[in-house]
């Protein structure tokens, strides 16, 4: 028998999540984003369930797009972070790929490559995030360098990025949103500003598409809302089941470096999970897992393939019980808590080939 680490991902709680970002931003196009894998979820599978329910989807790569289309999927693609070298441009153009231009350099293998067809192109500005975009200076050029292309089609879309858009009173969003307003002021074209917290914090800034990542998978973007509050299920429910049941006496330690030690005579399972599936190492003793649908907590320092936990909440527990790492009935965003240096989206994208996907609808 196979290892019992598995992944159910719900289609019904992704499409559901989708209403809900839907019904935020009533009047924006949705991008989604797919980017990473999407998410820890499977780019392949997220795409194809979304494939006519979003306006867009938004990738990092020209390989996560092209793998898309490779099995159908027929939504519009944006490049989210544009093109790593002059030849990409050839091949976005041809697959009708919207690319988003942020930096000079691209604008340049721009100029000087000849074009199968016309190619759709968004500029991103730098509104005060530091990472990718054009400075709000320059950015003016570079623009009009685009709109005057003649393989370039038009309009030119233009983006930013909120960098602190889950601290609602960040004094940053203001002067994020004051640049991007004053940029913008005389050009006639589509915008895009909001990310998955800015659709919730911002809705003034939705303008014409809202990107939306975390809130799309059912994870809160915003630390003081959980995501049942925002009408938010989860996609992924993270299971195995116990592997061994053991009696420890007090004193006793468990597992690695002998992080654990027993304060009393108390039963300690092992489940079927480390980090070698994806777990983080750096779990703290008291990280929420349940069995049997009963709040457990983890003890000592994960291992590869395993995990000990405390089983005296629930004295009942056998070999073979469910477990559940995170998502229906324990939110990824209570585990996140015990994870130093960890947060959803990192634990989403972490999960390794050896856990089985299993979707909940067959395509």
């Amino acid at each position: 028998m196979s290892r019992t680490a598995i992944a159910i991902l719900s289609t019904e709680n992704l499409l559901h999540n989708l209403k809900v970002i839907k019904s935020s931003a009533p009047k924006a196009k949705i991008i989604a984003m797919v980017k990473a894998n999407a998410y820890g979820h499977g780019i392949r599978s997220v795409g194809m369930r979304l494939d006519a329910h979003v306006d867009m989807l938004g990738v990092a790569s020209i390989d996560e797009a092209l793998a898309l289309r490779n099995v159908g999927v027929k939504t519009k693609i944006m490049l989210a972070q544009g093109i790593f070298e002059p030849n990409e441009l050839i091949t976005a153009a041809a697959e009708k790929f919207h690319v988003v231009f942020h930096n000079q350099a691209q604008i340049e293998w721009l100029e000087k490559t000849n074009l199968p067809s016309r190619l759709n192109c968004w500029l991103k500005i730098n509104t005060g995030m530091g990472r990718l975009g054009l400075p709000l200076e320059e950015a003016k050029k570079y623009y009009d360098k685009l709109q005057n292309h003649h393989s370039v089609e038009k309009p030119i879309r233009i983006m930013s990025h909120f960098a602190c858009s889950d601290e609602i009173e960040h004094p940053l969003n203001k002067e994020q949103i004051n640049n991007f307003e004053n940029f913008i002021k005389g050009t006639e074209t589509e915008y895009s500003f909001c990310n998955s917290a800015a659709i919730f914090n911002f809705p003034a800034q939705h303008y014409d598409y809202v990107r939306t990542g975390i809130a799309l998978y059912g994870i809160s973007p915003i630390a003081t809302k959980s995501a049942s509050e925002l009408g938010l299920k989860p996609v992924m429910t993270l299971q195995t089941s116990l592997m061994s049941v053991q009696h420890m006496s007090k004193g006793s330690n468990i597992g690695y470096s002998a992080r654990y030690n027993c304060p009393e005579d108390m039963p300690v399972g092992i489940i079927a999970f480390g980090y070698g599936d994806g777990y983080p190492i750096g779990a703290k003793d008291g990280t929420p897992i349940l069995v049997n649908n009963s709040e457990c907590k983890l003890i000592g320092r994960p291992s590869m393939d395993m995990i000990a936990v405390d089983l005296r909440g629930c004295k009942d527990a056998k070999v073979g019980d469910p477990v559940t790492l995170w998502g229906e009935g324990l939110p990824i965003e209570k585990v996140a808590e015990y994870m130093p240096g960890n947060i959803t989206y990192n634990m989403l994208t972490s999960i390794q080939n050896r856990v089985k996907f299993i979707w909940t609808k067959v395509l």
